[in-house]
């Protein structure tokens, strides 16, 4: 495979997005013990998604917020995988009491999200991307509710039935006919771009300047990739994959104290 440079990879407009992982933690960053708020998470056995929670973990850790990790059997492939979500968060719905966070592990906390999320008045809020207004699934939360319970699983229910369908075309699909409904059964909250920060995509500079609490790392660029150049005999790595290699550096620098770390993709 030709790689990369970072002159070659970045454009102007994707700098201009990137937000400086935090050094320095200050208090008013940290969670407390009166955010009451569960943040839960699931990979599957292998190498490559074991680093990128172990990255998260860090991140969240230094922040003093605890998160409830589980560790899934491969279920045949990416796609597979990304819409067990529904059955997973289901299961969750009924294990734990409270509030609950959904975070994708591929991701880092910028500062804890739990006081903000603590204090919102709805059943489910979610992000929907500023580009093209899709949901993005790879932060959710989730109240302690009987129609946060029955929106759950009809979403498993619908993931089920139609897993060719990507698991957040379909709860947004769901969302979308509740809430044109004559009565809505899911109070939706829309959550801010920091909730959900793509560490270069440039539509987030539509957003008003705000603050970044989770940064998604993209780690469905690294299977694409490998997907995309599997058999060949030379390819060349994309931009946005070279990208993703940069900004986990970064991160990881300040994460593992400018030690080598194996949850890097170099």
């Amino acid at each position: 495979m030709i790689k990369l440079g970072r002159k070659y990879a970045w454009r102007k407009g994707n700098r201009r997005v990137v937000v400086p992982f935090p050094e320095v933690i200050s208090d008013d960053m940290k969670a407390t013990s009166l955010d009451k708020v569960t943040v839960v998470g699931y990979h599957t056995d292998d190498v490559f998604y074991t680093n990128e929670a172990r990255r998260m973990m860090v991140s969240a850790n230094r922040l003093g917020i605890d998160v409830k990790i589980t560790v899934i059997p491969n279920k045949g492939g990416w796609e597979a995988n990304t819409s067990f979500k529904a059955a997973y968060l289901q299961q969750e719905r009924d294990l734990v009491s409270g509030p609950m966070l959904y975070v994708d592990v591929d991701a880092v906390f910028h500062r804890s999200p739990l006081k903000f999320l603590s204090r919102l008045d709805c059943d489910i809020a979610v992000y929907y991307d500023l580009g093209d207004g899709h949901l993005v699934s790879a932060t959710l939360f989730l109240q302690d509710t009987v129609a946060v319970r029955d929106l759950l699983a009809e979403w498993n229910r619908q993931c089920k039935a139609h897993p060719e369908i990507w698991d957040q075309q379909v709860l947004q699909s769901i969302i979308e006919k509740d809430q044109i409904a004559a009565q809505p059964r899911y109070k939706v909250y829309q959550l801010p771009v920091g909730f959900c920060w793509i560490f270069d995509r440039e539509d987030n500079l539509r957003a008003r300047q705000q603050k970044v609490y989770i940064e998604q790392l993209q780690a469905g660029r690294i299977v694409s990739e490998e997907l995309r150049s599997k058999g060949k005999w030379l390819t060349i790595r994309k931009s946005k994959v070279q990208r993703r290699i940069d900004r986990i550096n970064e991160i990881e620098l300040i994460l593992f104290h400018h030690e080598k770390c194996f949850g890097s993709n170099r």
